[in-house]
């Protein structure tokens, strides 16, 4: 493993964001890290307590496809309440709430997942996190716009930050980032997504892919793609993937599949899932596409929960690793 260039800032959980003797960044730039963490913060304090209880109850699904959870609640309320405080002029785009205006001329928007990965979280497993990531403000932002990011473990309090203006990321976790540079197909491993995504499909794509790297390597399925993502980051992951979108995408007659398995919903990948990782990990050198291996620089992150408003992603610590991965994904239209 190749350790790249590292700053490592102390930890979240200390209540001290930004290191006294790191003087980089503008004001604005150490303030908007100082309050990313304090919301970040916030979140996981009301959270943590709630982490056991396992309550499973759906509050409604109105709002986009995924159900919204208890867990959920809570936290898109701290949410709500924090940033109604902050003095940077902003506005918001969360899971639930969609887009919030705090202040009347906002300068900037957050785009929010208070919790990515609600299941782990309400069965007490450490894949939850909290998400945001920081675009110019407009009606729709893409995913080349973003320039600050956050992600912080709900367990641990760990956390990652990049931000555009500077040249390496920011991490509670010694010698991040550790991207795996010498990995073959068969002693690799990664993570993908089932939730609501009809499972004899994402097998006949990526079942040579997990016959190949599920006894000398290691297929996982996390449930919260923040989660996978950052696991490339800390070299426990080499590559993490999820085709839902581009299968429905290429094939509209399988939309009832999507339906059967999401209880009346199709709920693929959504941009606010990855849009704060999948800019950290970028930032830090892995290489992050869709499932088509095109940029997600135009990915709009205000996104409507249409099918068109969804995405795909393949994510791998080293551009080698990532052509070798599209390479072995079966999309042939007679498989499917």
């Amino acid at each position: 493993m190749k350790n790249n260039s590292v700053e490592k800032s102390t930890s979240v959980k200390k209540n001290i964001f930004v290191k006294k003797d790191n003087p980089t960044g503008t004001g604005e730039e150490l303030s908007m890290l100082t309050e990313l963490l304090k919301l970040a913060t916030n979140v996981r304090k009301a959270v943590l307590p709630k982490l056991n209880n396992n309550k499973r109850e759906i509050i409604r699904r109105q709002y986009g496809g995924d159900p919204h959870f208890e867990i959920d609640e809570l936290a898109e309320t701290i949410v709500e309440k924090a940033l109604q405080e902050w003095k940077l002029p902003i506005a918001y785009f969360s899971e639930d709430r969609g887009m919030i205006s705090v202040h009347k001329n906002p300068k900037w928007l957050l785009i929010i997942d208070p919790i990515d990965g609600t299941r782990p979280a309400m069965a007490n497993f450490e894949s939850c996190c909290f998400s945001a990531a920081v675009v110019p403000y407009s009606k729709r932002p893409v995913f080349g716009e973003i320039t600050n990011a956050l992600i912080l473990e709900l367990k641990s309090g760990d956390y990652f930050y990049a931000d555009r203006s500077q040249p390496k990321i920011m991490s509670s976790v010694p010698q991040v980032p550790l991207l795996n540079k010498e990995i073959e197909l068969d002693n690799m491993f990664w993570s993908t997504e089932l939730t609501a995504h009809p499972i004899k499909q994402i097998t006949k794509v990526c079942g040579d892919l997990i016959d190949n790297s599920v006894t000398t390597g290691a297929v996982f399925v996390f449930t919260s793609a923040s989660f996978s993502l950052t696991r490339i980051l800390t070299g426990q992951l080499d590559s993490h993937v999820d085709v839902g979108h581009r299968i429905l995408l290429d094939h509209p007659e399988l939309e009832e599949e999507f339906l059967k398995v999401g209880r009346g919903k199709v709920v693929t990948l959504f941009p606010y899932d990855i849009a704060a990782a999948a800019f950290i990990l970028s930032k830090a050198g892995g290489v992050v596409t869709d499932a088509y291996g095109k940029s997600l620089d135009e990915l709009v992150l205000t996104t409507d929960k249409s099918i068109k408003g969804q995405c795909s992603i393949i994510a791998a610590s080293n551009p080698d690793l990532h052509q070798k991965i599209m390479n072995q994904l079966n999309w042939g239209s007679e498989n499917l």
